[in-house]
């Protein structure tokens, strides 16, 4: 408005300036009026179309993520289809991917792309779960795991019920039960793992009766000087090593460790039945020595063995023992195992093992778990069939007999086992049979009549040449397994032998304990020994 005034033109006649001021004003504030209301409308017409562009821009900017969405479902659908048929997990490219896209931007000149990480070799075996194996343990997750540890604790303790009620309580001819109708502590073993940098070492105590009734087996004691029982009777597994990056793994360890010989496990709590039959009982738990485990694929592994001798904390003459196991699990419902075991000259006499008597055996197991569905009652079906031929040659016996060489030493024998699983593996059903014929006796267990052991020998059970032997068993096993780290056991078993050879009522042990040297008879003192026995056996089995 006071630009329109000052517009005006000037007059001298005052009067004549105030009438032209009182037309004029209205007109300017018109005029004002006016362009107040242009610029009005024209700023109304700019916000409207700025309002109109960022809506624009956001349809557009909707429309584009709902793209970006849908391209990164179509790449997480492909790249999931190629993880599953290349075992690749390509999440984290798609993401990265998508991200890119989101922001608009790529790679940046100065970024390098970072090369793909180079998979090993997968481990051993790790491909499936054979906690359903006979002689494998069923826990799956350890209690405490670290970079150089893995512990381990075990507790084993049973109560045997034997129909023959021998007086002195003793069971002969058994590597797994000893007392009867007593609560006893079969076992007790902690230790573990120790693993860092390719070095590895492991140890486990033994206590309980396994730490007397598995060293009393061994005879290579009685060479040489030192108390050898009494160095190694508290370990179970005592070795160190090193494991080499070759193929899927090479180990290397020198010690003591369980023999595989026999497929049930020298701990009960990995096994089927608590009483195993004549093959696993009659052959060894544990070798001293060196063995060599490589695995050339996941599936295979070729163990060769470098050993003192069968069974032995020390060697019985002037050769060591050789062995070794070839393991092949093509499917995760079959294993096949061969335990092979030779040149080892293992019978104590004769100039402290000097016989010129030279040991064989073969040991075959293989394992098919035929029925696996989880969702119904009966959950689970499995069984393991174990044959084993063996025999000895040279120092008056021959493998074959009836030759020059001698009589005929030999072993045969096989076992067999069914296993059921019940609602989610919490029960466990086992049915188990097996036979043995050894004669000459060398490997059959020897009863502890007087205080006997694979030292003194006794005059009441012979191993000459010759000695006939025959025995078989059957057992029917009951599981509860609530946790992974317990079962609780029952179990109903009968065996037989051609010979008397089981604990009678009358026991073995002599009238006030052990009377004089058990290689010598007591006078007037004889043990009841039985062909038959039966038994119930209960145990609660730990293992962490």
């Amino acid at each position: 408005m006071k630009v329109c005034m000052q517009s005006l033109p000037v007059v001298k006649s005052r009067k004549l300036a105030s009438i032209l001021l009182l037309v004029a004003a209205p007109l300017c504030m018109a005029q004002s009026t006016v362009e107040s209301e242009s610029r009005s409308a024209q700023a109304s017409v700019t916000d409207r179309q700025s309002s109109e562009q960022i809506a624009n821009e956001l349809e557009q900017m909707k429309a584009r993520i709902e793209q970006l969405e849908t391209q990164l479902k179509v790449k997480r659908t492909a790249e999931a289809t190629a993880a599953t048929s290349e075992g690749l997990d390509s999440t984290s490219t798609v993401l990265k991917s998508t991200a890119l896209s989101v922001t608009g931007g790529g790679q940046s000149k100065d970024a390098k792309a970072t090369p793909a990480e180079k998979q090993g070799p997968s481990e051993p075996f790790a491909y499936a779960d054979w906690s359903w194996l006979n002689g494998t343990a069923r826990t799956t997750t350890p209690i405490f795991d670290s970079k150089f540890f893995t512990p381990e604790i075990r507790f084993d303790s049973n109560f045997i019920q034997d129909f023959n009620h021998p007086r002195d309580n003793t069971i002969g001819g058994s590597t797994e039960v000893f007392r009867s109708n007593e609560f006893q502590l079969e076992q007790i073993s902690f230790g573990g793992d120790f693993h860092w940098q390719n070095v590895r070492a492991r140890v486990l105590t033994m206590g309980g009766m396994f730490a007397v009734t598995t060293p009393r087996n061994d005879a290579s004691t009685a060479r040489g000087q030192w108390d050898l029982r009494g160095a190694y009777r508290y370990f179970s597994e005592a070795y160190g090593g090193y494991h080499f990056n070759v193929n899927h793994g090479l180990n290397v360890d020198a010690g003591i460790f369980v023999s595989y010989i026999g497929l049930f496990s020298y701990y009960n709590f990995d096994n089927w039945a608590y009483q195993p039959s004549y093959v696993s009982s009659n052959t060894p738990w544990f070798f001293n020595g060196l063995r060599v485990q490589w695995f050339p694929t996941d599936k295979l592994k070729i163990e060769p063995w470098i050993i003192n001798g069968w069974q032995s904390y020390a060697r019985f003459g002037s050769k060591p023992g050789l062995g070794g196991q070839v393991m092949w699990r093509p499917k995760p419902w079959i294993s096949i195992v061969s335990n092979n075991y030779g040149m080892g000259r293992d019978t104590l006499g004769n100039g402290f093992g000097n016989v010129n008597r030279t040991r064989l055996h073969t040991d075959n197991s293989v394992e098919i778990k035929y029925y696996d569905h989880p969702e119904k009652t009966l959950d689970k079906m499995a069984f393991s069939l174990t044959g084993d031929l063996g025999c000895e040659y040279g120092g008056g016996v021959s493998c074959h007999g009836n030759t020059s060489g001698g009589p005929k030493q030999s072993f045969v024998g096989w076992m067999g086992y069914n296993r059921f699983w019940f609602d989610k593996d919490q029960f466990g059903i086992t049915v188990g049979y097996g036979a043995m014929n050894n004669p000459g006796r060398y490997l059959t267990l020897l009863p502890p009549i007087n205080g006997a052991d694979a030292v003194s020998g006794t005059p009441y059970f012979t191993a000459n040449p010759g000695d006939p032997f025959k025995a078989w068993d059957t057992s029917l096993t009951f599981d509860w397994m609530p946790r992974q780290y317990i079962t609780f056991r029952t179990e109903y078993g009968y065996r037989h032998a051609n010979v008397p050879y089981f604990s009678g009522r009358g026991g073995i042990t002599p009238p006030g304990g052990n009377t004089g040297t058990p290689s010598q008879p007591v006078p007037g003192w004889a043990p009841d020994l039985s062909h038959d026995e039966r038994e119930m056996r209960y145990a609660i089995l730990v293992k962490f």
